[in-house]
């Protein structure tokens, strides 16, 4: 028997571009699947023009986890698949692949492995590889784009308490092996979706830190009076962040020092 999906586009003031992956949804969704979007708390035209593309409108609360948080308490489908609102354009229909890769290899999460060219790409390597490598060793780095918002779950995992940001991803990524879950790549092409002049990368890397170093307490790996050491050690990162060079602008010296802070010895765990 065939799982039954719901796909879940997920996105705060995207009206002008909801439309697109709720078209994509929408062709990849078969009989019994659903497609939503789940409205983060919009103040624009989100919500009706998701509606006038048939979909179901869940609204949530303001922040990326919260809102797919309150799809994993709707839903009630095997496999929920999420998608970000705010992508154009890209070479292959996402939701299609997400649901192919799911339905082929049956994994517990199944998550996009894209190009985005023009991307600069600032948290993964100076957060998200050393704290995962230092508070998670056990847990295979092996998801090609870590911080991917496009990936489908079995909805029959328990990965609460979600945290309420762009920790999800993150949180997810940790979650899921140590409940001893399958993880699966899959391939969709290159994507375009808006830079934004990257305002939003150091409040996404507070994020990503922060859920790694939760999940770290939460799970005995980092004691606790030694986290403000850690929180210190990712300040330094979080300043550089804020300083980001222009969209488009030369950007190989700031990435090199980004890289180098990366490289700073990490504070002990216990």
């Amino acid at each position: 028997m065939q799982p039954r999906f719901t796909f879940a586009v997920v996105g705060h003031n995207e009206a002008a571009t909801v439309a697109h992956p709720l078209g994509l949804a929408s062709e990849a969704a078969e009989p019994g699947d659903s497609v939503w979007f789940v409205d983060s708390a919009s103040t624009d035209d989100s919500a009706s023009v998701a509606a006038a593309t048939g979909a179901d409108v869940l609204a949530a609360p303001l922040g990326k986890g919260r809102a797919m948080a309150a799809a994993f308490e709707q839903c009630d489908t095997d496999y929920l698949c999420f998608l970000d609102a705010d992508f154009e354009r890209s070479e292959t229909n996402i939701a299609a692949r997400l649901r192919e890769g799911a339905v082929s290899t049956r994994a517990d999460m199944v998550v996009a492995e894209f190009d985005e060219p023009g991307r600069r790409r600032t948290v993964t390597p100076t957060l998200y590889y050393p704290l995962l490598g230092a508070l998670f060793p056990d847990v295979e780095p092996a998801i090609t784009v870590p911080l991917s918002g496009f990936r489908a779950l079995r909805t029959d995992l328990d990965v609460t308490p979600i945290p309420p940001g762009y920790g999800v991803e993150t949180h997810l990524n940790v979650c899921v092996p140590l409940l001893e879950g399958t993880v699966a790549n899959q391939q969709v092409g290159w994507f375009r979706g808006k830079l934004r002049g990257y305002a939003n990368i150091p409040q996404i890397g507070a994020d990503v830190a922060g859920a790694l170093l939760d999940l770290a307490e939460r799970h005995g790996r980092l004691d606790p009076q030694r986290r403000c050491e850690w929180d210190a050690w990712v300040g330094v990162v979080l300043d550089e962040l804020r300083d980001q060079p222009p969209d488009g602008s030369d950007d190989g010296g700031y990435v090199q020092d980004l890289l180098a802070l990366a490289e700073r010895p990490l504070p002990p765990a216990e």
